[in-house]
């Protein structure tokens, strides 16, 4: 996801991108990579981690400040390896919508969910957002 991608200029109709830009540090790559790769008027449906939950500890106590950057902030990074959590890195809703507009994309929809448990399911607070944009 952090390279140029291996197939030529608008090879694709649909991409679909599950929740995995927590795995890098840059986003707005991403996106620009898959508006080149997609065809005009294809699609990308993405799914994103929109970075609240790594404000919270396991025990779903508010403890860290944003962004959750284990490679620059060395409380982030000692939490991440004593909770086995690996490296992830939370990102913005900017990063995230704005990074698919700022790469050209038109958002056609918009969808919000909670992680499922604990304190932020139970006030219902999303921590997940899924998009569709298009190619012009």
């Amino acid at each position: 996801m952090t390279r140029t991608l291996p197939f030529a200029d608008e090879t694709f109709d649909l991409i679909v991108n599950p929740v995995s830009n927590c795995y890098i540090k840059e986003v707005e790559p991403v996106f620009k990579e898959c508006y080149r790769v997609l065809k005009r008027g294809g699609e990308l449906i993405g799914g994103y981690d929109i970075g609240v939950g790594f404000a919270f500890d396991d025990q779903d106590e508010l403890r860290f400040v944003l962004p959750f950057d284990p490679l620059c902030n060395p409380e982030h990074r000692q939490a991440a390896i004593a909770n086995g959590w690996g490296y992830d890195f939370s990102h913005s809703i900017k990063e995230q919508i704005g990074g698919q507009l700022a790469a050209g994309f038109t958002l056609i929809d918009i969808y919000d969910d909670t992680n499922g448990y604990g304190k932020l399911e139970e006030y219902k607070i999303p921590t997940f957002i899924a998009t569709r944009g298009r190619k012009a």
